[in-house]
């Protein structure tokens, strides 16, 4: 997907990890990191910091991702056994970022609060 607009920030970052419920930030290892519960969504990444790494629990989802937009989704060999992809944040398209986001949080999140979001959509 080409993303013409404005390169996306941190601080949108925020505003869409913190827009699910439970998600909270914590400071882990000096940086910004969002998890629901103790499991881990969203870091920035400590190789770059307009880098985020971004939990992509789908497997083929993510091979998908790094061989479709190489521009934006990326892998190191340090993260390449976590289910997780990097994501060059000034290139990345604020709806499917939202969406991985969602996923992610579908995926760790309680079940009950997963539940209580399905019944406000």
């Amino acid at each position: 997907m080409f993303y013409g607009g404005s390169s996306m920030e941190f601080e949108e970052i925020r505003q869409i990890a913190l827009s699910f419920p439970g998600v909270e930030e914590h400071v882990v290892f000096g940086g910004p990191t969002f998890k629901v519960g103790k499991r881990f969504l969203a870091s920035i990444a400590k190789i770059d910091p307009n880098t985020l790494v971004l939990k992509v629990p789908d497997r083929l989802e993510r091979e998908y991702l790094l061989a479709t937009f190489p521009d934006i989704y990326y892998l190191t060999d340090h993260y390449a056994n976590f289910e997780c992809v990097l994501v060059r944040m000034p290139q990345a398209d604020p709806v499917e970022l939202r969406n991985l986001f969602e996923q992610a949080w579908r995926t760790y999140a309680p079940k009950r609060l997963v539940a209580g979001y399905r019944a406000d959509e």
